[in-house]
């Protein structure tokens, strides 16, 4: 494969840690296919408020993405609780600590709640399964039947969608070369790889009702892959929801783009103050950086 079909090779695509006042950490958790990337608008926003921020990126994902195969749900969970448990180490006294997880990232999100102490959750768009419940079931007798797919193999490469959903994975892609083209169309994804994610989605689901932290929820109106209607589902199972917001968007909410950024960070700012309610900072970091904007 040549160096402009390596997926995931931009510095956007890396682990991030950046610090704030130092009394509230928030650790961002991505989601299928993604890496850090999608969290980072998010955690732009709630760094200049404040908060210290670090963006995960989970094993077999990124540059490795070509052998996401080798790794499966426990070891993206281990690699969440690894981070809780250093985060909680390393932590000055009194500092609270809260995950932030987007599509499946909720997901593990949820499940290291359940098993750890965070004094918080933020679910973005939160993936628990297919909004196609008959889908969902036959999903592992079609996975025997058909193990890999070929998901572009029949891509429209005249698509500004399709096209930019390619460079945000592959950026240097030439997508008007045949042989790129070519190349695209003979991506294969192992089924195996999706009966994961299959699997934290209900892992997740199954562990929402162990949550005692309290929970805020952002959700896209639009959102076909982490449906509105699943997501009051989820919000259903746990007892410590305050907040669950639908807010203009699809699934990709968390990267905040126009013309929904606007409305985004009003919920950002209203999930942290449901969130941290006591911190004296809270509600100071966001009236400052309301006013500068």
């Amino acid at each position: 494969m040549t160096n402009g079909l390596l997926p995931f090779q931009g510095a956007e695509h890396l682990p991030f840690h950046w610090e704030g006042d130092g009394s509230r950490l928030a650790i961002f958790v991505h989601g299928f296919p993604g890496t850090p990337a999608e969290m980072r608008p998010v955690a732009d926003a709630m760094h200049a408020r404040g908060w210290s921020v670090q963006g995960l990126l989970l094993p077999g994902f990124g540059a490795d993405f070509l052998n996401l195969s080798g790794f499966s749900q426990a070891d993206w969970l281990k690699a969440v609780h690894q981070a809780v448990h250093t985060a909680r180490r390393a932590a000055p006294a009194g500092q609270a600590l809260i995950l932030v997880g987007n599509s499946m990232g909720a997901a593990l999100a949820l499940q290291t709640a359940a098993a750890l102490p965070v004094d918080g959750l933020l679910l973005l768009a939160p993936f628990w399964r297919v909004n196609l419940r008959l889908a969902d079931l036959i999903f592992p007798v079609a996975a025997r039947l058909v193990p890999r797919l070929r998901p572009f193999r029949k891509a429209d490469f005249s698509d500004p969608r399709f096209r930019e959903s390619v460079h945000q994975i592959m950026p240097d892609a030439d997508l008007d070369d045949s042989e790129v083209q070519a190349a695209v169309r003979e991506v294969v994804l192992p089924l195996s790889v999706l009966a994961q994610v299959r699997s934290v989605g209900h892992q997740g689901y199954r562990h929402a009702r162990g949550v005692q932290a309290p929970v805020a929820i952002i959700q896209g109106k639009n959102d076909v892959i982490a449906h509105p209607t699943l997501t009051r589902q989820l919000a259903a199972r746990i007892s410590t929801v305050k907040m669950l917001r639908l807010v203009e968007g699809e699934h990709d909410i968390s990267r905040m783009a126009e013309p929904n950024r606007a409305e985004m960070l009003t919920a950002l700012d209203d999930a942290m103050l449901c969130l941290a309610p006591e911190h004296p900072l809270t509600r100071q970091a966001i009236n400052q950086t309301t006013s500068a904007q």
